[in-house]
């Protein structure tokens, strides 16, 4: 079943749009009124004592990230503005990586009960609020306590998303702003989105579609590009049936070139599963020709073995292939240099895991699930971005 239908993707688009919106608006706002950073002189701004001290943190942060540009005198208030800016980013950013992770977990049954998932009206807030009633006095009724609460826990196993991320912690989240996010989020069209593990990589690009489409009107008009505005040209989000492709024809064709280096008869190439593709294929493409199938339309896909190879493209397996192929599945790397949401090493771990069991029963061995899943992350699989939003949903992935 496709969760991200076309419909889906719309959706799930225009609600990304409009919170990435009102998320930079409303932080903007809330920092600027919470600190009052108006007033130039701290001492000046008539601050609480934990108001002061945190806004002392962030102009030290802004300070230092200044210096680190070397500019003039003249250049630091706007620099300081466009650091300003972008902590906003991360802020807001952070805040949505959050809840869609969490409305993901929801989904798939791994927080119980739920949280975001119903609201102010969800079981987890209810039997909060019954547990703890002296701590839903404040604005949100005590729901931000509770996703506090939420956040400390899942720290534990993602200190990069729930954890001290940068300064993100002195920018105050207003009670409606968290309210509207949480509503947007809980919309009925988007309950089958969390159960796709490629939302997460949806959730990013959309995020960044504003800023790329600002980037191309501003080239179309012949203007300079700044160089701290080239990355968002570059975080396009890759569609799931390139990655496999890709996957097929390369961890796909090194599996073949290992089983022959260890006199194993691959299990796609002993059930006959490859000719069956490659014949389906050309009856396909003969139907297409003939215009009894659409030319968008997809070729059905058993479910089970067919999935881990239905791109993959007959090649010659050469003698240095095989040679150089790794002893073992365990032993291979994959690295993704700008890995982005994760998404490619995700689906990498979907095929991954069907090659450590074949290899365990080509060896009669038994690898537990657990054991095949913790070899996996610790030996196999590899990412770097320079985007710290990025690395956060690549490490919920």
């Amino acid at each position: 079943m496709s969760y991200l239908t076309p419909e889906a993707k719309s959706k799930l688009s225009s609600t990304i749009r409009a919170l990435r919106e009102r998320l930079l608006t409303d932080l903007q706002n809330a920092v600027e009124s919470t600190y009052r950073l108006s007033i130039t002189a701290v001492s000046k701004a008539g601050l609480a004592e934990e108001q002061r001290v945190k806004r002392q943190r962030l102009e030290q942060w802004l300070d230092e990230q200044s210096r680190s540009q070397g500019k003039s005198k003249n250049q630091e208030s706007e620099i300081r503005d466009r650091y300003l800016k972008t902590a906003v980013k991360l802020a807001a950013a952070t805040l949505l990586n959050r809840l869609v992770v969490i409305k993901q977990m929801e989904a798939h049954g791994l927080i119980k009960p739920a949280v975001l998932t119903g609201g102010w009206q969800s079981r987890g807030y209810r039997e909060f609020r019954d547990f703890a009633p002296d701590l839903c006095k404040d604005e949100t009724e005590g729901y931000g306590t509770l996703l506090q609460l939420l956040y400390d826990e899942l720290a534990q196993e993602l200190p990069g998303l729930f954890g001290n991320v940068g300064v993100t912690a002195l920018f105050p989240i207003p009670a409606s702003t968290l309210r509207a996010a949480i509503e947007a989020l809980d919309a009925a069209e988007l309950k089958d989105v969390w159960l796709d593990d490629t939302t997460l990589g949806w959730v990013y690009q959309y995020w960044n579609d504003p800023e790329r489409e600002a980037l191309d009107a501003k080239l179309k008009g012949g203007r300079k590009v700044e160089p701290h505005e080239i990355a968002s040209k570059t975080q396009m989000f890759t569609e799931r049936y390139m990655v496999e492709w890709l996957l097929h024809n390369s961890l796909g064709q090194m599996w073949l070139a290992m089983c022959k280096k260890h006199g194993w008869t691959a299990e796609v190439e002993a059930d006959g599963t490859l000719a069956r593709l490659e014949a389906r294929r050309k009856e396909w493409r003969e139907k297409r020709e003939r215009t009894e199938v659409a030319l968008d339309a997809l070729m059905p896909i058993e479910p089970g073995i067919e999935e881990n190879w239905k791109y993959w493209v007959p090649q010659p397996l050469t003698a240095d292939a095989v040679t150089h192929a790794p002893e073992s599945v365990r032993s291979l790397k994959i690295l993704d240099p700008a890995t982005g949401s994760g998404h490619f090493l995700v689906i990498a771990f979907g095929l991954l895991f069907a090659l450590y069991q074949e290899e365990a029963r080509h060896r009669r061995e038994n690898w537990s699930d657990r054991q095949i899943v913790e070899s996996i992350l610790e030996n196999n699989l590899y990412g770097v971005d320079i985007d710290p939003r990025a690395i956060q949903i690549a490490a919920a992935g």
